[in-house]
This record gives structure tokens, C-alpha cells and sequence, in this order.
């Protein structure tokens, strides 16, 4: 045996199952396609039960180098605030969101030195012992060279398209969620307050692929940025590239955001599918974060989801459990299936499917009540705690 724990993928939750295991003295290889940080700049959102996971694991510096406090939010149509959550809200929600960089957290996290990283490497298939899963076929992405890796737990992270999941016949049905992101990194213009996300609605929604720019920012003055478009809209060639110069020129703040960058060329297209696997593991291997439950940015669910499926499957490793697999999903389906049920409502909702039709004949209704103080702070209270088994 090679090591006790093999961990492909080097996702958060993957870093933060190494991290608590590691430092835990148990034997733990991580296995990271990417030879460095990912190149993919884009927002995400962590709840405060998951920076408490985080904050023994990483150093204050560390955490401040990759995360920072949300302090508002502004939601602009035509130049004006339509929606807006204000300090005073969040503080008393009880409920401090946090904006991350998730290339600085991960990065964060298989640099602590409690467990071997080997960069550059993908999983091939897996091995078995007879019905038992034995570790992976490991290759080089750089020289193509392969080789076998033998653990007594395998662990996939290794996003919506899992290779593991796939090599252990755990099936999974998804759906593509109906919109697109466009997604880009900035440096934080002075036009907008610090630490405050925004977005910003696109007046010609109605007749454009593109429904909203978002921006969130990050540390170091730095921010990530998405274009969000109608998936069944979005079309390649000079019709979008005009419905961008459209949008992104409209609104001095949002050419700010965007100065220096073509659209779409500049812009790195992300399609999200979600959907549930059927099971969690099986008999020498187990999976977490997207690779048994991808879902959309909706409600900030997916990082925080991972997170927390790590701390689960940590405690039941550690504590010898002896149906580890059982135990982690039967804890955690129930909590992941309420974060999936975000996705699933918002999806619905651009659709038009269900309830949602209903709802879109009111949608003029909407903003007066989103800024509501007692909703927001119920949205905020739902989001930070769907994803807590």
C-alpha cells in the first residue's frame, strides 16, 4: 500500500479532508491535475460554519490572503439600486458571508505541508481487488507516463465529470443548468464601495442572451466577475459581441469592471450541470464535493457543501467507523439535497417550470419584497445553514 489515503482532486473539499487528516498523522496523497493555480478566475461565496472548519487549518495569513468579509450587496438596474442589503442587515442576521478566491483557498490548503501534493497528475482507472477498490492508474498529464498508486481509501473529487465515480459504477442524472457564465477577473474600481458585491441587470435582458454582471470582490484590491447569459440564447459571432459592447459599455461602473478586456474573447465560458449521484461510494472508495453533487453558483451552496462532506468523512476516518461510507451518506444527503433544492428552484424558475410561472406573473412585486429587512436576513439564515447536516 502506498499510502492510507489517495485524494484525487484538489478541489476545497479534497484540501480540507487531507488537512484534517494529515494533521491528524494519517498518510494522505493528493493527486491535482493542474500543474499550478487554476487558471479559471471566478467568484464564490463561503457561510461562517465553513470558515470555522477552515480557520484551524489555515493561518491567519493565509486565510486573509484569501478570503474577505461581504459587507453589502447591490443589486443596479438602469443606474439605481434596486435591491440592497446593508451592513446593518447582515449584522443582524447573525450571518457573515465571506467572499473567496477559490484558486488562493485551495492553493492555501495543499501548501500546509500535513500531506503529499503531487501536481500534474490525473486518474486514469481505477484498481481493484476483487469487488474492492484498491487506488488508481495514475497519469502524468505532462510526459503521459503512468503508473499505479495502492491506498486503502480512495477518494474522488474530481468535479461533475468524475472519473472516479465513473471507474465505480455510481451513476448520476444531470441536468445543465440554463445559465451560462462568462467569467473574468478585475482589479476593484474605486467607482464601487470596498467589499460590497454588485449586480448589475442588463436593461436589454428581453431581447439579449445576457441577463446580469456580477462582481465580487477579493483580496488584495483584486475582484472575479461573471456575465450571466441565457444558455438557450448564447450564440458565438458577432451577434454576442454586440450585445456585449451593448452591455458592458452602457453603465460607466460596469466599463470599468471590464476596462482593458474583449468580450467574449476575454471571458472564460463556464456551463454547470447538477444532479445528485446515487450513492456516495463504495466499497474502498468514496466521493465528495462535485463529483456527487454539482450544482450552480444559486445561493453560494457548492464550496460550502464540499467543506462540510469533508469534515464528515474526516471524522468518521479518523474515529475508525467501520461503515464509513454508510455513515457520510446518510449524515450528509439530506443536507446536500436541501442545497441542491436552491438550484433546483432557480432552474425551475428561469425555465418557467411550476410554481415559478405563477411567480413570474409578480415578478414587479419582487424587489420591494427581497428588500424587505426580515427577508433578506431569512435568505441569509437559509443559505448559510442548507448545506449543515
Amino acid at each position: 500500500m502506498d499510502t492510507e489515503f489517495l485524494i484525487v482532486g484538489g478541489g476545497i473539499g479534497g484540501g480540507v479532508l487531507a488537512a484534517m487528516l494529515g494533521k491528524s498523522g494519517r498518510r494522505v496523497v493528493v493527486l491535482e491535475r493542474n500543474p499550478g493555480r487554476t487558471p479559471i478566475v471566478r467568484p464564490e461565496v463561503l457561510w461562517p460554519s465553513t470558515v470555522e472548519i477552515l480557520t484551524p487549518l489555515l493561518s491567519p495569513a493565509a486565510l486573509a490572503e484569501a478570503m474577505v468579509p461581504v459587507k453589502g450587496l447591490r443589486v443596479m438596474r438602469s443606474g439605481a439600486p434596486l435591491v440592497e442589503l446593508t451592513s446593518q442587515t447582515i449584522a443582524a442576521s447573525g450571518v457573515q458571508p465571506w467572499s473567496t478566491d477559490p484558486g488562493a483557498t485551495r492553493s492555501k490548503l495543499l501548501e500546509s505541508g500535513a500531506f503529499e501534493v503531487r501536481h500534474g497528475v490525473e486518474a486514469v482507472e481505477v484498481l481493484k481487488e476483487g469487488a474492492r477498490i484498491a487506488g488508481i492508474r495514475a497519469r502524468e498529464t505532462g510526459s503521459g507516463r503512468e503508473f499505479d498508486l495502492r491506498a486503502r481509501w480512495t477518494v474522488g473529487d474530481d468535479g461533475a465529470r468524475s472519473t472516479v465515480r465513473e471507474a465505480c459504477a455510481i451513476g448520476m442524472n444531470t441536468r445543465l443548468f440554463p445559465v451560462e457564465f462568462l467569467c473574468f477577473g478585475f482589479d476593484w474600481p474605486a467607482s464601487l464601495p470596498a467589499g460590497c458585491p454588485h449586480a448589475f441587470l442588463n436593461p436589454a435582458a428581453g431581447r439579449s442572451s445576457l441577463l446580469v454582471l456580477g462582481a465580487l470582490p477579493f483580496p488584495g484590491g483584486r475582484g472575479a466577475g461573471l456575465v450571466a447569459a441565457l444558455g438557450a440564447r448564447l450564440k458565438e459571432g458577432p451577434e454576442l459581441e454586440a450585445e456585449g459592447r451593448e452591455f458592458l459599455h452602457g453603465d460607466p461602473r460596469i466599463a470599468d469592471l471590464t476596462r482593458g478586456k474583449v468580450f467574449p474573447r476575454d471571458f472564460v465560458r463556464v456551463k454547470r450541470p447538477w444532479g445528485h449521484a446515487e450513492r456516495y461510494g463504495t466499497d474502498g472508495a468514496v466521493l465528495i464535493g462535485d463529483a456527487i453533487h454539482p450544482v450552480s453558483p444559486a445561493g453560494g451552496q457548492g464550496a460550502n457543501m464540499s467543506v462540510h462532506d469533508a469534515r464528515v468523512l474526516a471524522e468518521l476516518f479518523l474515529s475508525n467507523h467501520t461503515g464509513p461510507v454508510e455513515e457520510y451518506e446518510r449524515r450528509r444527503r439530506p443536507a446536500n439535497e436541501r442545497s441542491i433544492s436552491i438550484t433546483r428552484r432557480v432552474s425551475d424558475a428561469v425555465e418557467g417550470k411550476g410554481i415559478a410561472r405563477v411567480a413570474r406573473r409578480f415578478a414587479r412585486w419582487l424587489p420591494r419584497l427581497v428588500n424587505l429587512p426580515i427577508v433578506q436576513q431569512r435568505l441569509l439564515r437559509e443559505a448559510s445553514r442548507a448545506f449543515v447536516e
